[in-house]
């Protein structure tokens, strides 16, 4: 039961959406508890900047290597060449996961020499002794990449083969490892410990996705053939997409640079509200891409026009959600705050810097989800080059924004300056994808984005005036209690009015999340099946 169960299919882009949303619900949900366990424990200092910090260089690496070049370059050949040539499709899969094995392995030797002097350079306003705390979380954390880097192949294994189930559960199982680092093993290991607890999440990343990945065909050989032609093609969408993950990590080990001189705790604020917002990402918007990707590829299979008429449609219904969640969350932004981090050592000072750096990183909410769809379409063509070459320019509108904005509002104007370039980032990359694939009714996407933004405007009055009656009448701001019931009420209320409001408009996305409710218990289709039901006709 627990194997069929681990081995189900998927079908259709929303089913497969469906999945990983509930799971990555749970898993923010954990991240929530991992962030809130450790402002109660170390509040917004030193320690928490020296662990955020070391986090940097291991991402870097892991991004720049592995993570999404992975899903850009080797999910769409996977796909086309399973269906050729099985056998030379898993000597790729084995082919990749031997190349990351190497690269990340001399990758962290070279970097436990050279770590002092990086880190230096990037954080120039650390104390001795927070700069070698960090020197020493971040080498023991260079071991990360090397299960993530492996991990990485499995889930882009796992999403070529639509069996999303392992692959979602994994994020929880990183979190439940870092959460036991911050409990059991910091107790006994000092902050250390925090570190040794990331890399143990890593290792549970990993370990459940094995079981599937090897049902679904997967055998290790520790062998490489350099001469394999599909090799040649995921390198090639690889390095420039690799290219582009290096400037959106640069753009963050910049932004935590300029955070650095900012005073103590300004690196752990930043991480807490990029972590807050990234949990709307997570639970919608990471899910809707990664089902989306292989639909993509099989629309674009038959011509262009079908891959655009599936892009206007997951990015529509992708609207219909993210919009007013982003008008909700700019509402709750301080309950959100207090109910996640205001514990323990966590300051109020700490808070309302947390509140504020978290309102200007979600007014770029909206363009950041569409260009988290955009980066998919862009790949399913097999083109690296366009993202990358708009990202660096993008890098430029975020690095000067930043440092302009930093001098007269702190930590926040790193929050604006990321969003500045974001939204330009979207839009340059939106209009090049329409005129590439010639886009029918582009128009009408402008014309659903602006219902659901008054929509989600008049939603979230309503929801507002919901936290000032709770707190006029019935519940108190100075408890927990009480901002759970004021941020649960205004939830429910604003949700309600939006719903409301695009039902009387007749928007088109009511019905089919109707159709979808009233499907649930409906006889289970392909995955072909599925496609063709998100391919127009």
């Amino acid at each position: 039961m627990i194997q069929r169960l681990f081995n189900h299919t998927s079908s259709g882009i929303l089913a497969g959406a469906s999945i990983l949303a509930l799971a990555s619900l749970a898993s923010r949900g954990l991240g929530f508890l991992r962030n809130a366990l450790l402002a109660s424990s170390y509040g917004a200092g030193n320690t928490l900047d020296a662990y955020f910090l070391a986090f940097r260089l291991p991402d870097l690496f892991f991004n720049l290597l592995f993570f999404g070049a992975l899903s850009a370059g080797f999910v769409p050949v996977f796909i086309k060449l399973k269906e050729r040539n099985k056998d030379e499709a898993w000597r790729l899969a084995n082919d990749i996961v031997n190349l990351s094995l190497v690269a990340f392995t001399l990758f962290g030797i070279i970097f436990f020499f050279v770590s002092p002097w990086v880190l230096r350079q990037i954080a120039p306003g650390f104390d001795e002794a927070t700069m070698n705390l960090a020197v020493t979380m971040s080498r023991i954390m260079f071991l990360q990449p090397i299960f993530l880097g492996i991990s990485g192949i499995f889930s882009g294994i796992l999403q070529s083969v639509h069996k999303f189930l392992s692959y979602s559960l994994a994020p929880i199982f990183y979190n439940l490892g870092i959460i036991f680092g911050v409990l059991v093993l910091s107790d006994f290991m000092g902050p250390v410990g925090l570190a040794w607890g990331v890399v143990l999440g890593a290792l549970l990343h990993m370990a459940i996705q094995y079981p599937a990945t090897k049902a679904s065909g997967w055998k290790w050989r520790f062998n490489i053939n350099p001469g394999l032609a599909a090799l040649k093609r995921v390198l090639a969408v690889m390095v420039p997409r690799s290219l582009s993950l290096i400037v959106q990590q640069v753009n963050l080990i910049i932004l935590v640079s300029f955070a650095t001189v900012l005073g103590a705790g300004s690196v752990a604020v930043l991480n807490f509200a990029s972590d807050l917002y990234s949990f709307p990402l997570g639970v919608v918007v990471v899910p809707l891409g990664v089902a989306a990707f292989p639909v993509f590829v099989s629309a674009l299979g038959r011509n262009k026009r079908e891959l655009a008429e599936v892009f206007l449609r997951t990015i529509r219904q992708l609207l219909f959600v993210i919009i007013p969640v982003t008008a909700l969350a700019l509402v709750l932004r301080a309950q959100v705050v207090r109910l996640t981090l205001g514990y323990g050592k966590f300051g109020w000072e700490e808070t309302i810097l947390t509140i504020d750096t978290l309102t200007f990183l979600l007014l770029g909410l909206v363009f950041q989800a569409v260009l988290v769809i955009l980066l998919r379409a862009y790949f399913a063509l097999e083109d690296a080059k366009t993202p990358l070459a708009v990202l660096v320019a993008g890098t430029g509108i975020i690095v000067l924004s930043a440092l302009w904005f930093r001098n007269f509002m702190g930590v926040a104007g790193l929050a604006l300056g990321l969003s500045l370039g974001i939204i330009f980032e979207t839009i340059i990359l939106f209009m090049i994808f329409a005129r590439r694939v010639k886009m029918p009714r582009a128009s009408e996407l402008l014309r659903s984005a602006v219902i659901f933004i008054l929509s989600a405007l008049v939603a979230g009055l309503a929801a507002r005036g919901v936290l000032y009656f709770a707190a006029d009448y019935f519940v108190t701001t100075r408890e927990v209690w009480g901002l759970a019931v004021q941020a649960v009420l205004a939830t429910i209320v604003g949700g309600a009015v939006y719903l409301f409001i695009t039902w009387l408009l007749k928007v088109p996305e009511i019905e089919t999340l109707r159709t979808k409710l009233g499907l649930a218990a409906a006889k289970e289709t392909t995955f072909e099946e599925g496609v063709e039901k998100e391919l127009p006709r």
